[in-house]
């Protein structure tokens, strides 16, 4: 069955089919969590307690040490998206629809089969391990765990993936929906430099729709050279955006933040603080998604596709999506003065944080 789109606004069709795209492209990450939810027990362990159960006494009921509640609460939080919990009173409950297949004992019950179809990949992204490793206080992320390496040292040692990575974040971003948008803010600024750039696709964009603006691509080494031949006249710049960030009125961080840690981002923020060189129309830019919904709700469109991003962050980078806030937390943590959050036709929104 093809996917039905009604309305009138042209951008909001698009918008939707985006969306069905992105829900399918995740599809993986439900399977996975199903089949850690099983595994785990966390449906008999809800059944047991007679009800709703809190986060802190589901993880003193789990069978794992030293439990991270962030990423328990992260992990609980997508699957009432899915709608195998719900949540209420800041308790999870399991939804009666779903629980006789999901409780290990019973006439109904699919437990075996979701062990035994939803089986262990034989690659290294296993269900089994994504849940002990996630929600469990370690220092490695389960891509680590599982490669030995980080995902960002993975890039460094294969080209050619980092090259596929490069060329999948600059298709990801749908700069018409940006330029749109956000139209007053460029036309403010007269120089722009792209933390994290990667091949220079979107400050290219950029460049070409406001052609006034001085447009600088900033990145690690292994990762700038890949776009030079493709934008060849743009202003390339080499370095690490922990250490310091290239001058310009504006810093541009496009898809970077959900890849770190709260301290991490602290410290990119604080560098990108200090390159702003104009208190006048002087900001950093974050592109990047906003979790607009709480536990109470459910929804089937881009939140839900952003609540996946969320399990693949914890997953791959060890990084998280936020909500607003948490990304108020992180800004003035920072040192900034002020910040302004501006909803776009796309899974990301525009943050501008003003020192």
């Amino acid at each position: 069955m093809g996917l039905l789109i009604r309305g009138d606004n042209a951008e909001e069709e698009i918008l939707q089919a985006e969306s069905h795209v992105l829900d399918i492209m995740y599809g993986f990450a439900e399977s996975l969590v199903l089949r850690s939810v099983v595994e785990l027990k966390i449906p008999d362990i809800i059944d047991s307690n007679g009800g709703p159960i809190s986060l802190s006494e589901l993880a003193s009921q789990l069978n794992l040490p030293l439990i991270d509640m962030g990423r328990l609460r992260r992990l609980m939080r997508y699957l009432v998206y899915m709608q195998i919990f719900y949540f209420v009173d800041s308790r999870y409950g399991l939804e009666p629809s779903v629980a006789p297949y999901l409780l290990s004992k019973g006439e109904r019950t699919m437990v075996p089969i979701i062990l035994g179809f939803l089986r262990e990949a034989e690659d290294d992204y296993t269900a089994k391990e994504f849940t002990q490793t996630q929600i469990q206080t370690r220092p490695k992320t389960h891509f680590e765990k599982a490669m030995g390496v980080t995902f960002w040292e993975f890039l460094v040692r294969d080209p050619e993936k980092s090259k596929i990575f490069n060329a999948t974040m600059a298709a990801r971003f749908q700069m018409s929906s940006l330029v749109r948008c956000c139209k007053g803010m460029f036309e403010s600024i007269t120089s722009l430099v792209d933390v994290g750039g990667g091949n220079g696709a979107t400050i290219d964009a950029i460049s070409k729709a406001f052609p006034h603006i001085e447009c600088t691509v900033f990145d690690l080494p292994h990762v700038i050279t890949t776009g030079a031949q493709d934008y060849p006249k743009l202003k390339r710049i080499l370095g690490d955006m922990f250490k310091s960030v290239p001058g310009a009125q504006a810093v541009l961080l496009k898809e970077i933040l959900h890849n770190w840690s709260d301290e991490d981002c602290t410290t990119i923020l604080r560098r990108c603080k200090e390159a702003v060189v104009s208190e006048e129309g002087g900001r950093v830019i974050i592109f990047d998604v906003v979790l607009v919904l709480s536990e109470e709700t459910t929804d089937d469109g881009l939140n839900k596709v952003r609540m996946a991003s969320d399990m693949d962050m914890m997953v791959t980078t060890g990084g998280k999506e936020r909500t607003e806030k948490e990304w108020k937390k992180l800004i003035y943590g920072a040192g900034y003065r002020e910040y302004k959050i501006t909803d776009i036709d796309a899974l990301w929104s525009v943050i501008e944080a003003f020192p």
